[in-house]
């Protein structure tokens, strides 16, 4: 049986050498406010209590979705979790996060890496990618963000592959 994971990988395979090639040239000002972003990006943990609003969810999931995945598989999803919560249960986020406004669990899906060759490092690599898109596009609207490594303190009660977790909010 055909699971979704697979369905977009054989989409993929079909649709690849379909795809229109065209070039797109963007203007230097572009390249420069791309080169802004990515200069200015850095990890924050200390956070306002100054709230941000649910559009963080949009700039969230559009990460989500144009982030690159392993055979345009998109097997990375995120569970949102109280960050007084998930500073108990991460080990890199103590005496910091639960000051955060919110706190996204990245899990790559058993069902997407069933290849034993991958499971060890695949999901990993794609939420990287997610993490780095949610980085840039909370740099680019002023909002800080901090990755926060898979290390638990205690097991989570998820079949899927736990790959860390992004803590956002506002700051100075």
């Amino acid at each position: 049986m055909i699971d979704k994971y697979q369905e977009r990988y054989l989409e993929h395979i079909q649709n690849k050498m379909k795809r229109d090639q065209k070039k797109v040239i963007y203007s230097a000002e572009s390249i420069q406010a791309l080169y802004d972003i990515m200069e200015n990006r850095k990890s924050v943990r200390r956070f306002t209590e100054q709230y941000i609003d649910d559009s963080i969810y949009d700039l969230v999931h559009k990460a989500l979705d144009t982030a690159p995945s392993s055979c345009n598989r998109h097997g990375i999803y995120l569970v949102e979790m109280f960050p007084e919560v998930a500073e108990e249960l991460l080990v890199g986020g103590t005496g910091w996060m639960d000051k955060a406004n919110k706190v996204f669990l990245l899990f790559g899906a058993r069902d997407c890496y069933k290849n034993p060759k991958e499971v060890a490092v695949m999901p990993f690599l794609d939420a990287g990618f997610v993490a780095q898109n949610i980085y840039l596009l909370c740099e680019a609207q002023g909002i800080g963000c901090c990755f926060v490594n898979p290390n638990l303190k205690k097991p989570i009660e998820n079949k899927d592959f736990f790959c860390g977790a992004v803590a956002v909010g506002n700051y100075v």
